[in-house]
């Protein structure tokens, strides 16, 4: 018999691998209950690679968890583990039933989780586990609904298929090629119910079963992959402050005026001062728009139109993010947002913005980078800001190529000392043809920042049968905003 304990960590998981699994989790937009789940299963964070995330998914899927509470999910999630537990501790009458499903739970792969997951998804393909939930005294029994909900994560699966040509269906291959007004059918027959024809099976469907749900899961996953490949070029030089509801408030910026004093023999260890100087984070504000499908192009699915819808959502959410970027850069007629001090983000005050406007060149760049390093805080310590990126509009973008350029020097005066040393962030959005930005890495020092509500980096995707058209109506809906929480990183130049 193979020792269920051999998968496990000795003890329980050091808390840095915890962090590291949920920072994965995090940037695949996995819920973060699993860290508890996969913990004990994963010995790095890289045992969670692109083919452990896609079966994670397919987890999602079978257990529909966007239409169950958390706990309730994982209790589903945890009573399948623990069946594939129990068949092996215990050797009971399933034992060889779920060979298969056990075999891969202990398989040694590089990811051991690989093995966990899979054995997951085929256990929960069979039969969902026991599980009720108690609504208005009465207990509703969950594995009566669960063919319903792999249905409609299978539709969604395939269908996603279809809107993203680089996603590989893992649940729903059947449908994948399957036209829409076919599923409306299926899921219609479903419920017990008889069409004459797909036109009436597509009019039926979204009333009278899950049909809007299975277009509206496909259509999140389908953006939400698109715009994880897919953003404005403004996006690298921000970094992201997570935000829980719409509430404006401050963030703690804390200076160097705790740095520890020598202490004399005998002598007391000084009191220091804490500087607050309150910056503003940003605030998530709604923006949305509302699409209509029509049941006649539900019913004709021409070719290639649900990846036309997709590609269409994720380019006008793509744009409206660039344009919240671009606000508080542009604020001020192009002196960004005003600060905590009530002066723009660029200002002489803040020794932000150069004297003398100039092109672009290796003398203007070495004038920027000297002001960048020089920034000081209230106390007079040095951020120490290493100059990390160039970010011009698409008219200054040759030039910065040529500046930053490598140069077969015969001479040591002739030697660009800026050759390879910056990136070149291009933003179309950028309204002055002359201006230009030298700027610190996003990830190491404050400057730019954006929120989204609840870290959803994607827009959702809400359906609704159409009541004054026949047909679905799609609300895409997102919350998110950005502004300066500092100025010490960014310098700016007018240009010449």
């Amino acid at each position: 018999m193979l020792d269920f304990i051999t998968m496990k960590h000795d003890g329980e998981p050091p808390a840095r691998l915890r962090a590291q699994i949920q920072m994965r989790l995090k940037e695949k937009r996995i819920p973060l209950a699993f860290v508890e789940l996969l913990a004990p299963f994963v010995e790095k964070p890289e045992d969670l690679d692109e083919e452990a995330m896609e079966m994670l998914r397919s987890v999602l899927d079978l257990l529909a968890i966007e239409k169950l509470p958390a706990d309730e999910a994982m209790r589903i999630l945890q009573a399948a583990i623990a069946e594939l537990q129990a068949s092996v501790e215990i050797g009971d009458d399933h034992s060889e039933e779920n060979a298969e499903e056990i075999t891969a739970f202990y398989q040694p792969r590089a990811a051991k989780s690989h093995g966990l997951l899979g054995a997951v998804i085929a256990q929960l393909r069979k039969k969902s586990p026991p599980a009720t939930k108690h609504t208005t005294g009465r207990a509703r029994d969950l594995s009566r609904e669960s063919e319903g909900a792999r249905m409609v994560a299978a539709m969604s699966d395939g269908l996603q298929a279809r809107m993203d040509r680089r996603h590989t269906p893992t649940i729903g291959r059947q449908y994948a090629s399957m036209k829409m007004g076919d599923m409306a059918m299926q899921l219609v027959r479903a419920t017990g119910q008889r069409p004459m024809n797909v036109a009436e099976a597509v009019r039926m469907a979204h009333s009278t079963s899950d049909f809007s749900l299975v277009l509206e899961n496909a259509l999140n996953k389908s953006i939400a992959r698109r715009m994880e490949q897919v953003a404005p070029a403004l996006a690298r030089a921000s970094h992201e402050i997570p935000a829980m509801d719409y509430r404006s408030g401050n963030l703690l910026d804390l200076s160097a005026s705790g740095m520890p004093q020598e202490i004399s023999e005998g002598g007391e260890i000084q009191n220091v001062t804490i500087d607050e100087r309150g910056e503003q984070k940003p605030a998530p504000r709604d923006f949305g728009s509302i699409f209509r499908l029509s049941n006649k192009a539900q019913v004709n699915d021409d070719t290639g139109m649900l990846e036309q819808i997709s590609v269409k959502m994720e380019q006008g959410a793509t744009e409206r993010f660039r344009r919240v970027l671009l606000e508080p850069l542009l604020a001020n007629a192009g002196l960004g947002n005003t600060m905590a001090d009530g002066q723009p983000v660029f200002h002489s005050t803040h020794g932000n913005l150069a004297s003398a406007s100039a092109t672009l060149s290796v003398a203007s760049l070495s004038v920027a980078r000297l002001a960048l390093r020089s920034q000081r805080g209230s106390q007079g310590e040095y951020y120490a800001t290493e100059p990390w990126a160039l970010v011009v509009p698409p008219s200054q973008e040759t030039v910065a190529q040529q500046v930053l350029a490598e140069i077969n020097a015969t001479k040591l005066s002739d030697v660009n000392p800026f050759s390879g040393t910056l990136e070149i962030i291009v933003e179309v959005g950028l309204t002055d043809p002359l201006a230009w930005y030298l700027i610190g890495d996003p990830a190491k020092t404050d400057g730019l920042a954006h929120s989204f509500l609840d870290d959803l980096r994607a827009p959702r995707v809400e359906t609704k049968p159409g009541w004054e058209t026949l047909g679905t109506e799609f609300r895409l809906v997102w919350a998110l905003d950005a502004r300066f929480v500092s100025y010490a990183s960014w310098f700016k130049n007018p240009g010449a």
